[in-house]
């Protein structure tokens, strides 16, 4: 069954994913732990379980370069989930979705950077003009912390380039195989962060509460290793323009969470609603314009 076959069914589990990914930054919120290593148990156990389903599955482990290519990008998803937490962390759970939605216009932006085949477009210049007057409507909104806001922006930035190498390094080596090697790195770059950061030593900076692992748990299995293995096999169902739409409803989606395990603290004022509505809406329209017509009897492109 191709892409253009997409059932029901397998438009609501695409949902569902986008509905666990908008629940990782309320998880990250309610966990005790410093963001550092909490980013180290959350993406240890999730190499953990990718190790050993790649040992079950025993296929091709990819060329040793593409390997290392993905070790260092792994770094760079670690960073990317240190700033988003801390961005949470610095604020509340909506200032730092409506920073990190701007991911992917930073893709727009930063791959002209990184592929010379790849050119700046005049609408994704000024779909970024037109972020930028929402973030500034966020900025000046009463309540809004702008290191909360500007540090989910940044992680944004952070992931993006993330996404722009891994497009190339999926290519080269099995799904599994690559999550698990960036996973690895991923959590040995927070170790040396967080024994950079973290002094004096504390066992209890390192060590989760008892109230701790089932959010923990929940980010590594749920939100990490299960979003990942059934996002990879709707892509076979399911077109990347529904899957990159979709994703784009994520901040929403994590908003209304967020109020609704948080309360009155992620209630914002109308400039804060109407700036998010223009950043996510620009990156929706984004979405929506860079599709190409599909040709006469194929799916969608």
């Amino acid at each position: 069954m191709g892409p253009s076959a997409a059932s029901a069914r397998d438009q609501l589990l695409l949902q569902l994913i986008v509905l666990v990914w908008g629940a990782t930054s309320v998880l990250g919120r309610t966990i005790t732990l410093p963001v550092q290593t909490m980013v180290i148990w959350r993406t240890g156990i999730a190499a953990f379980i990718l190790g050993l389903w790649v040992l079950m599955r025993r296929g091709s482990r990819g060329a040793a370069l593409w390997r290392q290519r993905a070790l260092w990008n792994g770094c760079l998803i670690g960073f990317h989930w240190y700033l988003f937490f801390l961005a949470g962390r610095l604020g509340n759970v909506s200032v730092a979705l409506t920073g990190a939605a701007t991911c992917a216009l930073w893709i727009s932006l930063l791959e002209p950077l990184v592929i010379r085949q790849r050119r700046w477009h005049l609408r994704e210049c000024l779909l970024a003009l037109a972020v930028t007057g929402g973030v500034a409507l966020v900025a000046w909104s009463d309540r809004v912390p702008l290191a909360c806001l500007f540090t989910g922006i940044a992680a944004a930035a952070v992931a993006a380039l993330f996404s722009i190498f891994n497009a190339r390094i999926v290519q080269h080596l099995p799904a599994a195989v690559m999550s698990f090697y960036e996973m690895v790195s991923a959590t040995l770059f927070c170790a040396v962060l967080s024994l950079v950061t973290l002094q004096p030593f504390d066992a209890g900076q390192w060590i989760p509460a008892a109230a701790d692992w089932m959010p923990l748990l929940s980010l590594a299995v749920l939100c990490t290793v299960f979003a990942f293995s059934l996002c990879v096999w709707l892509q076979r169902r399911v077109s990347p323009f529904s899957i990159g739409i979709a994703a784009n409803l994520e901040p929403v989606y994590g908003m209304i969470l967020a109020a609704l395990v948080f309360g009155s603290s992620e209630v914002m004022g109308p400039r804060f609603y109407a700036g998010a509505a223009v950043i996510i809406g620009c990156v929706i329209f984004h979405g929506l314009a860079g599709r190409r017509p599909a040709k006469s009897g194929s799916g969608n492109g």
